[in-house]
Parts: C-alpha cells; sequence; structure tokens
C-alpha cells in the first residue's frame, strides 16, 4: 500500500499543486491570474517546483495543469505562447537537474545501504569469532563444540534450503543454542503484518505461543529485541527473551521466543551472545538467499563473495554503479601456495578474495566494489610492488595473467563461467 502510493504521489502533486496555486489565483487577481502582464509570472513557481521535485515528467504535467486555464479564460496567443514557451524551457532544465540530482542520490543510498549491510555482518562474524574462542577454552573438556564449526554446518544445510528457514534448518539453529547458550526450550516464529506468529520450528518443552506474554508484547511495542534484562522479573510469564528480526526481503519478521536457560547460563551476557548469534543466522539465511545462484555452481565460495557480487551486479543494473573483478592467475607449483596466500592479504578494505584453485592454474579473485579504471589500475600498481618486493623474480614468474572484469552486464554465475575453468582440484 505504501509503495503504491508513493508511485502516485508525484503525478497527484503535479496536478494538485498548480491547480491549486490557479485556484489561488482566481480569487486574489482575477484580473490576471496567469500573472502575464505582471513583471513576475509568480504562478510559474508551482510548475518549477513540481519539476525539481520530481523530475521533467511530473513538471510537464503540471505545465499541461496551468495550461487549462486557457480553456476558461483565454488569453491572446502573443501573450501566452511566448510566456509558456519559456516556462517549458524552465520546467525541462529543472526536470533535468532534478533528474540527474535523483539518480546520484539514489546511488549514494544503494551504496550506503551495501556498506551497511557489510559493515553489520563483519560486526557479527567479530563478535561470532570471539565468542566460539572463549566458549571453546571455556567448554573443550566437557563440551567439545565450536560455535564456528557449528555455524559452519549450518551454513551448508542453509544453502541446501537455498536460504529458507525450515523446520530443519530452525531446529539445528535451536540446537546449536542448546550446546553453546544452555538454552533449554525456544521456538522460532514467522510474524506478518499484525497476525499471531506462525511456528517454524521449536526445541524442548515449549508450549503453544504466548501473544500476551509481557516480553513479546513490549519486544513488538518498542520493535526490539527485549529480555527479563529489560523488564521487571515479577513481568515474567512466559518467555526469558524475545529476539525479532526484520526480514525486509520478505516483509515479515522472525521471532526467537526463549522460555527456559539452563541456571548456569541465565545471565546478561549470554543473552546478549544468544541475540548476536540469531542475527548472525538470519543475516546469513537473508544473504544465502541472495547469491543463491552462484553457491549452487560453487559451493566452496564465500557466501561474502557471492552476496557481494550479486549485490553489485544489481546495483549497476539499476544505478550504473561500477564495480569490478580482478583476476591473478598462477602456475600451480610448490611456491604457489605461499605466493597466492599472501597475495589474498593485500585486499583492501572493502575487497572480497576468492581464491580458486584447479591443476592447471591457482586464481585469486578480487571484488572491488565501486572501483573503475583508475582503482583497477592502483590496485594492481600496489599489489606488484608488494609482490615484487617480497618475492621478486618468483612473482613475475609465477603470474601469468591478469585481468578485470566488469561485474554487470550479464548474471554474477554466466560472469563467473566465463572468468573459472571447469576443471576443479579433487
Amino acid at each position: 500500500m505504501m509503495t503504491t502510493r508513493r508511485h502516485w504521489m508525484p503525478w497527484i502533486e503535479a496536478v494538485a499543486i498548480p491547480m491549486t496555486a490557479l485556484a489561488l489565483s482566481f480569487v486574489w487577481h482575477s484580473r490576471n491570474p496567469l500573472f502575464l502582464d505582471e513583471s513576475f509570472p509568480w504562478l510559474w513557481l508551482a510548475p518549477t517546483l513540481v519539476a525539481l521535485r520530481y523530475g521533467v515528467t511530473p513538471g510537464l504535467l503540471a505545465v499541461l495543469t496551468l495550461m487549462t486555464s486557457l480553456f476558461w479564460r483565454p488569453e491572446p496567443s502573443t501573450e501566452w505562447l511566448p510566456a509558456f514557451t519559456g516556462l517549458i524551457l524552465l520546467t525541462l532544465i529543472c526536470g533535468e537537474y532534478s533528474d540527474v540530482w535523483t539518480s546520484r542520490r539514489r546511488r549514494s543510498e544503494a551504496r550506503s545501504e551495501v556498506l551497511e549491510e557489510r559493515m553489520t555482518r563483519l560486526t557479527d562474524d567479530l563478535y561470532v569469532a570471539r565468542i566460539s574462542q572463549e566458549r571453546l577454552e571455556q567448554n573443550l573438556i566437557y563440551k567439545p563444540i565450536s560455535l564456528r564449526s557449528a555455524l559452519q554446518e549450518i551454513k551448508h544445510s542453509a544453502i541446501i534450503s537455498g536460504g529458507t528457514l525450515t523446520k530443519d534448518l530452525g531446529e539445528q539453529f535451536l540446537y546449536l543454542l542448546n550446546q553453546t547458550c544452555g538454552v533449554q526450550s525456544a521456538g522460532i516464529y514467522v510474524k506478518s503484518h499484525h497476525r499471531t506468529p506462525l511456528e517454524v520450528a521449536r526445541f524442548g518443552d515449549l508450549g503453544p505461543f504466548q501473544p500476551t506474554d509481557p516480553v513479546y508484547l513490549s519486544a513488538i511495542e518498542h520493535q526490539e529485541s527485549r529480555s527479563l534484562v529489560d523488564l521487571d522479573p515479577a513481568q515474567m510469564r512466559h518467555y526469558l527473551a524475545i529476539y525479532l528480526f526484520d526480514n525486509v526481503q520478505h516483509g515479515h519478521e522472525i521471532v526467537l521466543a526463549v522460555s527456559d536457560i539452563s541456571f548456569f547460563s541465565l545471565n546478561e551476557d549470554n543473552i546478549r551472545v544468544i541475540g548476536v548469534i540469531f542475527r548472525y543466522f538470519c543475516n546469513h539465511n537473508m544473504a544465502i538467499e541472495k547469491g543463491l545462484d552462484v553457491l549452487r555452481e560453487w559451493p566452496d565460495c564465500p557466501d561474502d563473495f557471492a552476496v557481494e557480487l550479486t549485490v553489485l551486479a544489481e546495483l549497476n543494473r539499476q544505478y550504473q554503479v561500477t564495480s569490478t573483478l580482478l583476476v591473478y592467475t598462477l602456475h600451480p607449483d610448490e611456491h604457489s601456495e605461499s605466493l597466492s596466500r599472501h597475495l589474498c592479504t593485500l585486499r583492501r578494505g572493502l575487497d572480497i578474495v576468492w581464491r580458486y584453485t584447479t591443476e592447471k592454474s591457482v586464481r585469486i579473485i578480487f571484488l572491488l566494489p565501486f572501483s573503475g579504471a583508475a582503482s583497477i589500475d592502483g590496485h594492481m600498481a600496489r599489489v606488484s610492488l608488494e609482490m615484487n618486493d617480497r618475492f621478486g623474480e618468483s612473482w613475475q614468474t609465477h603470474c601469468t595473467s591478469i585481468h578485470d572484469y566488469t561485474v554487470g552486464g550479464q548474471s554474477p554465475a554466466a560472469l563467473l563461467h566465463t572468468i573459472l575453468p571447469a576443471e576443479r582440484v579433487p
């Protein structure tokens, strides 16, 4: 509903603004409502504002709306024709200015959205890595499970399910929470609009969903995760914590309801850890859905690489934002391992690297977001200088080719098919 309203709003305002201006002009300046004999045609501001706000086409519609006044209040063509010709030219200039800056703004917003998503995933990855190390050190003797290895298994299951939150995937995640965070009973639900959440998976002794629970109501009211840390313990009824994740791709919320945690795990830090792992899990599912075509063709492709490649290809299609794949091909022998590993460390902050090995070559693929020809030249010069300083002639001998490919123009999977050979090292 909101999308439809936004879609029609420019056309509604393109008619409403000049009609309102005409009505006011007929009331206060009925002698010459179009201000044709005045030093400044004030009525011309209406289509100018529409053009500046919405672009050329709505601006021209506003001009036509003003011209309708000539049907019930005729004016000599010698007066209105030059005036409206100038108005049309002014509207075209303002509309073109608006279209250019709107396009630039959308590109900037798209870039910011990608960077924000990358930052969120990176923050969650680092936090999960820290938690994994701490839990592994604490529990290695009696609970030999690594959080990162368990999440890696869930990633593979998510790829198989196509990024869809299935019952099996949900139960696997809840079992992970049981092993790492002491969650004894919990459920995952999907909530659409104002409906009661529908159960996807459950773990432990969990009854039907309780939509009147104070923790759940508080989470819905504040639109954020809530737990016993945020509420008076006397308000606790069924749930100790409710975690929310807004799945913008499908227009619904994913709800994690935790009703029981083991006594020694019931603390503020552990409740926060559960929320981070849950957000990490949901973000990864959304990411897999975006990069599914690539991940199914190349299961060992880093999921960040597949997702970012898909997102950047879409940005190129919609906003002509340029990104590049830079491929270094090395000859496989005893030196290629050290060369390729060091080459992978030379990525910039936003770059993502994929090391692809075949029997005939080792390819290091750099995905360079928002990079054009100048960035490619700078990247190649920096890498060449660093590798020559470290390996000397060995680098020049083993690096057989360097190619760059523009992201966009074809699907990510099709682009990778043109870059990567079919045979793989078993």
